[in-house]
């Protein structure tokens, strides 16, 4: 098992979203929703011990009602990786979300994010204090 499948394994976070088995809520605009399976997503960066191939991120991505987990192993959090994380492994696996949850990293809120998002018609609803299990 190389490092970063390790990390995720031994991730007690990761290990209650696998976990998840009911309705997951989503804060959305002022009050609570459910959603249909792939049309919101909850993401954030987790940090790991660099793996020999540089890659000290993991983008996580979980779909807000099974808690199914996506991740992507990133060098860098930056907002391009976010991106690339997002395509790789929520829209050409999932198809386009309607919103996207993140806590407000500087890699989550920026003009790059926001155009990106505008233009696949993501509603990008960033919190304040991080995201809650």
């Amino acid at each position: 098992m190389d490092t970063i499948a390790q990390v995720i394994y031994e991730c007690e976070t990761c290990a209650a979203i696998k976990e998840a088995k009911w309705l997951k809520p989503l804060w959305y605009r002022g009050q609570w929703l459910k959603y249909k399976y792939g049309e919101a997503w909850q993401i954030d960066y987790i940090t790991i011990p660099q793996t020999h191939q540089g890659k000290r991120y993991v983008l996580t991505m979980v779909e807000a009602t099974t808690g199914s987990l996506e991740t992507y192993p990133v060098p860098h959090a930056t907002a391009r990786n976010t991106i690339l994380g997002l395509e790789k492994r929520v829209l050409w696996r999932h198809g386009t979300p309607e919103g996207t949850e993140s806590d407000n990293g500087t890699h989550f809120q920026n003009n790059l994010i926001g155009t990106w998002a505008k233009q696949h018609g993501i509603e990008w609803v960033p919190k304040v204090a991080g995201l809650e299990a």
